[in-house]
């Protein structure tokens, strides 16, 4: 399995406002905790449909864990916004997410974020 891929895979279709995309990498029923607010894969595939990410960079990509049916990985994306008024989604986030096997397809079944925040 190549997680990263994956993860690429659910970020370009972010980016591209893709739902129909997203949903071919994230189940459904996924659980998404992003912002601290909760929602399913479904839901957020909606609301990727206003997103807006000019530009990503992935960083510190690890795997946690991994099985034949499992995947958790770790990493750190910076992500960029094409309009001002987005500015506060904008910065740093520790990403983990967990991946499955699912009907022979590795489907995200979990995804949660967590802004960094630097003290200067």
């Amino acid at each position: 399995m190549n997680a990263k891929e994956l993860e690429i895979a659910m970020w370009e279709a972010a980016k591209n406002r893709n739902a129909k995309a997203f949903l071919e990498v994230v189940d459904k029923d996924a659980i998404m905790v992003c912002g601290g607010f909760r929602c399913s894969g479904a839901d957020y595939a909606e609301i990727i449909k206003e997103f807006d990410v000019a530009s990503y960079e992935i960083t510190g990509f690890e795997k946690v864990v991994e099985t034949e049916e499992l995947c958790q990985v770790h990493y750190v994306i910076k992500i960029t916004v094409s309009d001002p008024v987005n500015k506060d989604l904008e910065g740093a986030f520790h990403i983990t997410s967990t991946w499955k096997m699912l009907g022979g397809t590795w489907k995200l079944v979990f995804n949660m974020d967590s802004r960094i925040f630097r003290v200067e």
